[in-house]
């Protein structure tokens, strides 16, 4: 036929439900074969590893000049070098017997599989605050030895970090000593050109302006003496802060395994602001107001979820301390604070004592007797400027060595760049693949071929004649009878025959076909990466 008889959605059903059992066979070959490649997929287990980056240099901006970039330590995990080594390690995914092993492959998919995700500060300077690594694997010990070993990146970096700021030290150290020698040898002069500035621009030519000069330096002392008794009273003050801090932290929560536990520390931030918030209510509104009533059922909630880990945690009064929380940050703010009121102190006695020798070396002769030794007022000058420039040096030296001090770990804080906060475990509960959805995909994909081979089979024969419509249609003349075809006994039984051996001998083909299918499957690995995303 030359062209095609238009029929209706409802004809089409028809055709279609003639050939179900064409669809069905070859839908239950397609599933049956995709089921064997579900089946064989093994289970994947995800292991993963939260990094804190801190800076512990003071006010948090100073850091060691050389110190790598968070950017360089990931590029250094994720090298081909290392990668390699952890591929070797631990036999990472082999390749199929019989094809010649190209380790960069497993290289390459191994660094695919590894995610790494870095989250960024909310606040200014923007900064990296934590990164987490994870890695997903088919066996859940070695997915966690592989995060473990490129976590070693960031360790062995504490480890260098460390080692460069005890050298760092040693050479601070020798800097440090060189500029406290140059600021004792500028020292009577400064003070010197500190005096004939107050005194009027020079020294020792009458009585009066020796009388002035002896009167600026007893108020310089005396105002020496009042800003060292007011550092030694706030370091007293400061010692006694730290005391009752030092109380504090020894009652706080213990470091155990609560501590990396970060549900732990959500509960804690929503306890703080159910409080305010039941705290603000209060204020404003009754006791049966809904508001509150629902306040204080979320607190109960939280105190009780709190209690549970902390009872899981096993933690008791003679546990460690926990360095990381804020009691431990603020007592250790303290101290630091406490070094800087002791250096100041120092430094005010030693300019004290300074300032007392040139009171002291004030000339107490005659008013027309001739000094031994005069300066020139501009080379006073020299030496104050000098002064000053050494001392803004050495106070710069003294915060990058306290940085490095407190990166070294030389004060018992042991602080790191890096801190591991959750370490990488084998995780019991497998990841996936999502079986459900993969066996409604095969299902779908085995209708679609059954469809489509059904389609493919009735195609050829909608250009023939089949009923009284395709005759009224291609004709052009109604169907006045229809003569229903007549056979013998044996010809039915022998039509019978020949329909059941049809459709046994497609059966059997279809099922020799399920290996084929299987094959063509496990090649095109559509399953397999439907199941590692």
């Amino acid at each position: 036929m030359e062209n095609l008889r238009p029929r209706g959605l409802f004809e089409y059903f028809e055709i279609l439900w003639r050939k179900k059992l064409l669809i069905f066979l070859v839908a239950a070959s397609v599933l049956i074969a995709t089921s064997l490649i579900i089946r064989r997929i093994p289970n994947i287990y995800e292991s993963h590893a939260s990094i804190v980056i801190s800076n512990p240099g003071n006010g948090g901006d100073e850091r060691l000049s050389s110190s790598p970039s968070l950017a360089a330590l990931t590029q250094q995990m994720t090298s081909q070098g290392n990668l390699m080594a952890i591929v070797r390690r631990y036999d990472l995914y082999r390749q199929t017997p019989g094809q010649i092993p190209d380790p960069n492959v497993a290289v390459e998919r191994l660094r695919s599989s590894v995610k790494i995700d870095i989250k960024m500060r909310n606040y200014y300077p923007d900064a990296p605050e934590s990164v987490t690594i994870s890695y997903r694997y088919t066996d859940p010990a070695i997915a966690q030895r592989v995060v473990a070993d490129l976590v070693s990146t960031f360790e062995q970096t504490n480890v260098a970090l460390r080692r460069q700021a005890a050298t760092e030290i040693d050479r601070f150290h020798s800097k440090i000593a060189e500029v406290e020698e140059q600021l004792q040898e500028l020292a009577p002069q400064r003070d010197m050109a500190l005096l004939r500035t107050e005194g009027g621009g020079r020294l020792g030519a009458s009585p009066s302006e020796v009388r002035a000069q002896r009167l600026a330096s007893a108020n310089l002392i005396d105002s020496l003496s009042d800003k060292e008794f007011m550092l030694v009273r706030q370091i007293e003050e400061q010692k006694r802060q730290i005391t009752e801090q030092e109380k504090l932290v020894s009652t706080a929560v213990p470091a155990s395994g609560i501590a990396s536990n970060s549900a732990y520390g959500v509960l804690l931030t929503r306890r703080a602001e159910v409080e305010g918030q039941i705290k603000d209510l209060a204020t404003s509104v009754t006791e049966k107001n809904p508001k509150l009533v629902q306040a204080r059922t979320q607190l109960a909630a939280v105190n009780r979820e709190i209690a549970r880990l902390e009872a899981a945690s096993g933690t008791g009064l003679g546990a460690a301390i926990n360095s990381a929380s804020p009691e431990a940050r603020e007592l250790r703010a303290m101290q630091r604070d406490l070094q800087r009121l002791e250096t100041e102190l120092e430094v005010t006695r030693r300019d004290l004592s300074r300032r007392k020798q040139s009171l002291n070396e004030l000339p107490k002769e005659a008013p027309n007797a001739v000094p031994a030794e005069t300066v020139p007022f501009g080379r006073l000058n020299e030496a104050k400027t000098e002064y000053d420039r050494l001392m803004g040096r050495y106070n710069l030296l003294m915060g990058k060595q306290d940085s490095l001090q407190i990166l070294s770990g030389d004060d018992g804080q042991k602080i790191a760049m890096f801190q591991l906060i959750d370490a990488p475990i084998a995780q019991r509960a497998p990841v996936g693949p999502n079986r459900l959805l993969l066996k409604l995909l095969a299902l779908g994909i085995a209708l679609a071929l059954g469809l489509l081979v059904a389609i493919a089979r009735e195609i050829p024969r909608l250009f023939l004649i089949h009923n009284d419509r395709d005759i009224e249609y291609y004709l052009g003349a109604p169907v006045l009878a229809l003569i229903p075809e007549t056979l013998t006994p044996f010809e039915r039984s022998r039509r019978r025959r020949l329909r059941v051996l049809r459709w046994l001998g497609f059966g059997l083909l279809l099922g020799a076909m399920i290996p084929a299918f299987v094959t063509a499957l496990d090649r095109a690995q559509i399953f397999q990466m439907l199941a590692n995303r």
